[in-house]
């Protein structure tokens, strides 16, 4: 059976360790699946200025992502890029303690795209096609959380002696060469926990001693999803629009965790346990959309993506180094300090998103300005992780956990001469099925949506173009599963609250030629 790591803290994914602990490999995998399913307005300033309400508008590289249609509504020739400042800041609460607050500030690139127009100088029938090529940001990973206890009730250890022992089962507690190479043998090996007592079973030295230990556990993650987009557009009489995108898509994941304790026994003094994964993965998909123009003044459009299929590489690795006070551990002589490290565990396997559909439509208000709607409907019960039967537990929990979401958004520009002012909110919908009664007493579950601003101001001339636009993206509250509490006939997870909140400063500056 496969294994993928815990993704831990992108976004609202985390939310499920909260109802479904007990069932956390297939949990870890149906995470993963919403995780890179899931897009935000992204590209570039004038699409976020207008939380990317651009399907029907067209004429904006973001629509190559969106609605390819809107590739045929240019006139001329044109090449953007956006540099982009990515600052997300999550605050973690544990208890009654004062919560951390950890900033994560990246640069990186939203857009980059070239659009050609070509007229084909017909009174009627075909008036142009046009061909483009971007690059378009759907998502972003990048975010930190810093965990501080002064006095933690239990220790990472109790889970690492918990699952050695068999899930609590003391009587067959699991030999040193099945012990789970990057967690409880890991730990062994570093002599955090060890084998032996009356009872010959895996103990830790807080069995005994107690805990009150500072405890600190910073997660740190980056990446994203972007897009390549390969699109075609055509226009007939100006008034009916076709598009269609062959999309790229490239995923890059890297998540690493480090968990510090500082007990200060008598014989241990501290240790840092190290998590690490990354993940990377290239998909494809096909995008095909409609605009029409039935009077001056509207535009309805509609678009249908299909799924991305994911090729997926995996690698991860745990480290760990446990520090002793001079009086040294049994048969450890007179060292301070151990390592053990085990990496390089590789897994490749596909996962494929559901598919998307999309409903747009827009206003030109004259030379005043306009407005847009968009509807984006996605299932994510439909995602799949393959080989099948490999996954097929993690399936079932995708299907049963997950429901549909309607993504909504609304924008607006106003025209001031060369000026332009844009505005607009959008809203993600609840991945989850909040029916089923596990969740139904969980509030972070209920409202696990997401609530995007945005503004935005442009400057516009015939031959050149530059926008800036702003956006703030509140994420629903979340839990990090810390680490395992138990006694001898039941055991339970802590967690953390989380809140993450993004902001994104963007630029866009563009040639029409």
């Amino acid at each position: 059976m496969k294994k993928v790591v815990i993704i831990s803290i992108a976004l609202n994914v985390a939310l499920l360790f909260n109802v479904l602990a007990q069932d956390s490999y297939h949990v870890q995998n149906a995470m993963q699946s919403l995780l890179f399913s899931q897009h935000y307005a992204g590209s570039t300033a004038r699409s976020v200025g207008m939380s990317g309400a651009f399907g029907a508008l067209g004429g904006d590289v973001s629509v190559l992502s969106t609605n390819p249609a809107g590739l045929a509504i240019y006139r001329s020739s044109e090449f953007t890029f956006t540099p982009t400042l990515n600052l997300s800041t999550t605050s973690a609460k544990y208890e009654n303690e004062k919560p951390n607050y950890a900033n994560n500030p990246r640069f990186i690139f939203n857009n980059a795209g070239y659009v050609y127009s070509k007229s084909m100088y017909n009174e009627k029938g075909l008036q142009s096609i046009n061909f483009g090529i971007a690059y378009n940001r759907l998502s972003d990973f990048n975010r930190t959380v810093n965990i501080n206890i002064p006095n933690a009730k239990s220790s990472l250890l109790d889970e690492f002696v918990f699952y050695a022992n068999d899930y609590g089962n003391s009587e067959i507690p699991f030999e040193i060469n099945e012990l789970h190479d990057h967690y409880e043998r890991t730990a062994f090996e570093a002599w955090a926990i060890y084998f032996g007592g009356d009872n010959d079973e895996y103990y830790s030295f807080f069995t005994d001693l107690g805990y009150n230990q500072p405890l600190k556990r910073e997660t740190t993650t980056r990446g994203g999803i972007g897009e390549y987009d390969f699109s075609i557009g055509f226009n007939f009489n100006n008034n009916l629009y076709f598009g269609a995108t062959l999309g790229v898509q490239s995923v890059f994941y890297h998540e690493t965790v480090y968990h510090t304790e500082e007990p200060d026994f008598h014989y241990m003094y501290s240790f840092t346990f190290k998590d690490e994964n990354q993940t990377e993965g290239t998909g494809v998909n096909f995008k095909t959309g409609i605009i029409w123009r039935p009077v001056q003044m509207l535009r309805l459009g509609a678009a249908v993506h299909t799924p991305t299929h994911l090729w997926i590489r995996q690698v991860y690795g745990t480290s760990m180094r446990t520090v002793w006070n001079r009086i040294p551990p049994p048969d450890m002589n007179i060292i301070d300090f151990y390592d053990f490290d085990y990496w390089e565990t590789e897994d490749s396997y596909r996962i494929t998103t559901p598919w998307r559909y999309l409903f747009n439509a827009a206003s030109i208000i004259g030379r005043f300005g306009l407005v847009g709607f968009d509807v984006e409907v996605v299932d994510y019960s439909k995602s799949k992780i393959a080989p099948r039967p490999d996954f097929k537990g993690s399936n079932d929990t995708i299907s049963k956990y997950y429901t549909r979401s309607v993504n909504l958004k609304g924008g607006a520009e106003f025209r001031l001469g060369p000026i332009h002012l844009r505005g607009g909110i959008a809203y993600y919908g609840n991945p989850y099925n909040k029916s089923l009664s596990q969740f139904k007493g969980d509030k972070n579950i209920q409202n696990a949506h997401s609530l995007s601003f945005s503004g935005g101001i442009g400057f516009r001339k015939r031959d050149f173009f530059m926008d800036a636009a702003y956006s703030f993206t509140k994420h629903p509250k979340m839990n990090n599963q810390m680490y395992l509490t138990y006694n001898d006939d039941y055991f339970w997870y802590e967690y953390a609250d989380l809140q993450t909140n993004v902001s994104k400063i963007l630029v866009t500056f563009g040639f029409r030629f």
